[in-house]
């Protein structure tokens, strides 16, 4: 079964359901350069997501996976991907259109086992007692016995999967124990870095490694796919590329970027408040040099250069 991303879709879909991260910056220039919103802001919103064909194929597989059962999901990928906001509009989808899918996301930071349950059965809409993580793992149980009579699943996303201990994460391998009479009452899908992939393939989880079925990766963008990027994300904000960069400025965002839509956030942003210090509506590539030195000095966490060198930088590109 495939499923096809429609472009209506996005462009107004429901209120995010799960907690995604905060970021308190206040982005000051929209005013000055013209935008409707921040064009480049950092924290995960599904509804500007962009549509690459490997995203695509993440988003297909995921969601034939979880109707046909599979159980066990990883989806993985460098800091900044885009992660969060492709499983939070995964999120979105199914639990706006109807499916008999509960989706339970923990975007938060557990660490306790007992934290986690206590946490799906809030979202089961069982209130967790004052009880023993025995009896709550035993309602919890029930209820997924309950659910799957009835034709339904009940999915877990697990995002920032390499932040848990080892004996957490094989306690959840617990929690979608298949039963024999009604197979993969739970799915989860676990979310995390290029670590966590190593990690799995430790002795120690060789039996998680082993559940999961669906594995995918989010790869980094193309020059191509990164310049779509940039157009997409202005063009949401009321914009377009040439209206703010130059075509040298958007060269060197692009190289330095590694193809990071994380990254490429970070420097674009940095770049037009750069160009908004200097009363500058259009952005030329002097700006960017000085938006990477920026951010190369602030050493914000996940935060790094491809190519490496602002030497490397000032020698490739002059001033425009």
């Amino acid at each position: 079964m495939t499923f096809f991303l429609k472009k209506k879709k996005l462009l107004s879909p429901p209120i995010p359901g799960p907690k995604l991260k905060q970021f308190p910056q206040q982005f000051i220039c929209e005013s000055f350069f013209g935008f409707s919103r921040d064009p480049f802001d950092p924290q995960p919103d599904p509804r500007l997501i962009f549509l690459t064909e490997n995203v695509r194929e993440v988003w297909n597989s995921i969601l034939s996976g979880i109707v046909q059962r599979k159980g066990f999901f990883l989806l993985t990928g460098e800091r900044g991907i885009g992660k969060t906001t492709l499983i939070s509009l995964i999120y979105l989808y199914l639990a706006t259109n109807g499916r008999k899918v509960k989706v339970i996301p923990l975007f938060d930071s557990f660490q306790k086992f007992e934290e986690i349950v206590q946490a799906l059965l809030s979202g089961l809409g069982l209130p967790p007692e004052e009880e023993s993580e025995s009896r709550m793992f035993s309602r919890l149980q029930w209820d997924l016995t309950q659910r799957s009579a009835r034709g339904e699943t009940v999915v877990l996303l697990i995002d920032e999967a390499q932040n848990l201990r080892r004996e957490t994460l094989e306690e959840i391998r617990f929690l979608a124990k298949p039963s024999p009479i009604i197979p993969n009452l739970f799915q989860e899908i676990f979310l995390g870095d290029s670590q966590f992939e190593k990690d799995l393939r430790s002795r120690d989880l060789s039996l998680l490694n082993q559940r999961i079925v669906v594995r995918c990766r989010l790869r980094p963008f193309t020059p191509g796919e990164s310049q779509g990027y940039i157009e997409h994300r202005l063009n949401k904000a009321g914009s377009t590329t040439y209206g703010v960069f130059t075509p040298r400025a958007v060269s060197l965002i692009i190289q330095t970027s590694g193809g990071n839509p994380g990254t490429l956030n970070r420097i674009c942003r940095e770049a037009l408040l750069v160009g908004y210090h200097q009363v500058k509506q259009r952005i030329v590539s002097a700006n960017v040099r000085e938006a990477l030195v920026n951010l190369e000095k602030e050493k914000e966490p996940g935060w790094h250069l491809f190519g490496k060198t602002l030497p490397w930088i000032k020698n490739r590109l002059g001033k425009s």
